[in-house]
């Protein structure tokens, strides 16, 4: 990938990301953080090889949506979002609120899909809009060598 191209993509994500509420702490990267390189699939949702868990209707709202989704990051705030515009973007934050962060974030990028790493645990939760449900999946790395 070029450096142009990923420094227009870095642009376009800084912009966008700039309108999302609930999250601070803010820092962009091009190239895949370290605390992901655990993770070898595909960090495309569109082809996502991680097991369905949880789905909902795709009436629920985004408000709706973040009651589950807390339990399932439970006291974790801090994450890795992967955004791909023309090359991925890795978007590391601190989640203040995911009540106002998932609406804003629905609004911003227009969809539901959503891959977010966790920084201090080997573990993404990937949110895939289908066409009448949201499904949810989540990946632990139970083989850690550590």
């Amino acid at each position: 990938m070029s450096d142009l191209k990923k420094k227009l993509s870095l642009l376009k994500v800084e912009r966008r990301i700039k309108s999302l509420k609930g999250i601070k702490d803010v820092h962009f990267l091009t190239d895949k953080p370290k605390e992901i390189d655990w993770y070898a699939g595909e960090l495309n949702p569109i082809d996502s090889p991680i097991p369905c868990l949880y789905e909902f209707s795709v009436s629920h709202t985004a408000q709706e949506l973040s009651r589950p989704i807390q339990s399932l990051v439970g006291n974790s705030s801090q994450f890795i979002l992967v955004l791909w515009e023309f090359s991925p973007v890795y978007v590391l934050f601190q989640m203040e609120s995911l009540d106002e962060f998932l609406p804003s974030y629905s609004t911003e990028f227009s969809t539901r899909d959503l891959t977010l790493f966790f920084q201090d645990q080997e573990k993404v939760l990937d949110l895939h809009l289908a066409e009448d449900k949201v499904e949810v999946r989540v990946l632990e790395n139970k083989a850690k060598n550590r």
